[in-house]
């Protein structure tokens, strides 16, 4: 068995920026999209990052993307803001959204940033960590196409909406949770669905609402089952209120999927919600009282049987550090989307 294929971080950045350059994308647009989606497979979340530009650039080429693109403000306020993505790229939105959000935090305490008419952008999770790395405890959230169900219900209700947050921690990288409310992220189902596998029971339900470790027929048939039944359904619904319902725009149910409807504008929103820690004062700062606490969580008590307790995103800082010291361990189905990608772009990959 050949080993798996290990590609430098830079490197995959600028082949992603250049096939995005090329497919019309300006540069400081491509800069932020392909840093975004490279960083993601450096904390190992393959199915949020790279794998998907093949995909972003073929919605560009049918019309459902405008590459060129730029979030303008619709309400701009001391505190917050309500800005517009004229179905750009999603992570030019993210980004602009947090970015925003940072710098209104930084002179109110408090900050809360709206986008809509946007694209889907990427891992969630790295928009929180954009304002924890600016000293800043970063709360981030997404509608997407309806893709899970209700409870009681049958077929596709709402969006599995994504929710996420990241914290400086002090002596620790940020503390970063990033989680889709159904069980699993789509693009999962998606994964197994395309590699002929099955997925584990709770996944997803068929047709008729019955539990099913068969994805072949995904989405057309059967949909994403909520986290935690209601609490997950519950916090989608809060989700939803909080991105398309303050945004004026549409709602989960009534968004076009940005994947299987290529041709169709996605037009999801997206909240950022920022806070400056140091308004509140209190001795030592947040991060160092952050460490302590995690301290504190890594020396409680063992299961049997466990050998360490991790706090959230202490993997993913893990697989980080490994990508960067030994290079992005890119698995089959991802390489081979790149690969893709810089053919129809006409941008040779340097590891191929």
């Amino acid at each position: 068995m050949s080993p798996p294929l290990r590609v430098p971080y830079p490197d995959l950045e600028r082949f992603a920026e250049a096939c995005l350059v090329e497919a019309g994308a300006p540069h400081a647009h491509a800069r932020t999209t392909a840093a975004h989606l490279a960083r993601t497979d450096v904390f190992g979340v393959h199915s949020h990052g790279l794998k998907n530009l093949g995909g972003y650039l073929d919605k560009a080429r049918r019309g459902g993307l405008d590459l060129a693109a730029s979030p303008t403000a619709v309400v701009d306020g001391p505190a917050y803001a309500l800005l517009d993505a004229h179905n750009g790229l999603g992570m030019v939105a993210g980004d602009t959204g947090v970015r925003t959000a940072v710098a209104k935090a930084r002179q109110t305490g408090v900050a809360v940033v709206v986008v809509r008419g946007s694209t889907h952008f990427g891992a969630a999770g790295l928009y929180a960590l954009t304002a924890a790395e600016a000293g800043m405890v970063g709360i981030v959230a997404s509608n997407v196409d309806a893709n899970m169900t209700a409870p009681g219900a049958r077929g596709k209700v709402l969006g599995n909406n994504p929710l996420a947050y990241a914290v400086p921690a002090g002596r620790y990288p940020p503390v970063m949770l990033d989680i889709a409310l159904s069980q699993v992220a789509s693009l999962k189902v998606v994964k197994a669905r395309d590699a002929g596998t099955p997925v584990p029971e709770g996944w997803i339900v068929d047709g008729e609402g019955r539990p099913t470790t068969d994805p072949s027929r995904y989405p057309d048939e059967g949909v994403m089952l909520p986290m935690s039944s209601h609490k997950g359904y519950g916090l989608a619904v809060l989700v939803d209120v909080l991105t398309g319902i303050l945004a004026a725009g549409p709602t989960s149910d009534q968004i076009p999927s940005w994947l299987f409807e290529p041709d169709v504008p996605n037009g999801v929103a997206h909240v950022f919600l920022v806070v400056d820690p140091a308004v509140f004062g209190g001795a030592p700062p947040v991060g160092q009282r952050v460490a302590d606490y995690l301290d504190r969580l890594h020396a409680a008590p063992l299961a049997q049987g466990a050998e360490e307790i991790l706090h959230p995103g202490q993997l993913e800082w893990r697989r980080h550090d490994d990508a960067l010291a030994h290079g992005v361990e890119l698995p089959d189905d991802v390489a081979a989307s790149l690969a893709e990608a810089g053919r129809r772009a006409g941008v040779r990959a340097p590891w191929a």
